[in-house]
């Protein structure tokens, strides 16, 4: 298999990772909270009754966080002729991004084993409060990821450079996400909501975007570092 050929398979392994984490960790993660809100003896006598849901969810965002790590790596070999550091960046911060969510799911296992029968609402709660605030601290590395990945795709060119820029702006729309963990007051702002929506909507473009050209196309073919500075010579 050439270059070319083997690149395109590996993008459209990535592509397909991707879209794992997409339908698992989004799936997983929305089912979670919607069983998780609302007063503690509620959420208790909702998890009592929807268990089976529950450990669904959980498996879910299991899957699709663990799926970070593969998505990782792939990307990284497709991008990091284009800049090592850079690739070594979003290797780091996907990693540790990663690590933080697993680490917040850690605190639900104790709901997994069906342990939420015999549990009273003083011991449920820091268990949810936990989980709730490592997430959203979490999602510092959500968007410090995109910084260097989007500059990549740009340089690279493995898909349209478009991709590439909406991804790297959608990285401020983590980070304004994350600030709300020091300031929750952001959310009752206006100008903090019309500015984060800004964001989200080429974040939400170039993260699916990327999964669906990778997923259909493959990585196009690489323009290096040489062959720029040849081009503009």
């Amino acid at each position: 298999m050439d270059e070319v050929s083997n690149r395109k398979t590996m993008g459209r392994w990535a592509g397909l990772v991707y879209l794992v984490i997409i339908v698992f960790s989004a799936g997983g993660y929305m089912a979670t909270t919607g069983l998780l809100q609302g007063d503690l003896p509620i959420v208790l006598a909702r998890l009592a009754s929807r268990h089976a849901s529950f450990v669904a969810a959980f498996a879910a965002m299991v899957i699709g966080f663990a799926a970070w790590v593969p998505l990782a790596f792939l990307l990284y070999r497709l991008t990091s002729f284009s800049g090592r550091l850079l690739g070594l960046l979003m290797l780091i911060f996907t990693l540790a991004g990663t690590a933080m969510n697993l680490d917040a799911m850690s605190y639900l296992l104790p709901l997994v084993g069906g342990s939420s029968s015999a549990m009273d609402p003083a011991t449920l709660g820091p268990l949810v409060l936990s989980y709730n605030r490592i997430t959203l601290l979490a999602q510092v590395f959500a968007g410090l990821w995109l910084f260097p990945y989007g500059l990549l795709v740009v340089r690279s060119r493995i898909a349209p450079r478009f991709l590439g820029w909406c991804v790297f702006v959608g990285g401020f729309s983590y980070l304004a996400v994350f600030a709300t963990a020091f300031a929750p007051s952001l959310n009752q702002m206006m100008a903090y909501r019309v500015v984060s929506t800004a964001f989200a909507l080429p974040a939400m473009a170039g993260e699916l975007g990327m999964c669906v050209w990778l997923l259909l196309k493959g990585a196009s073919n690489p323009v290096r570092a040489s062959a720029r500075i040849a081009q503009t010579a």
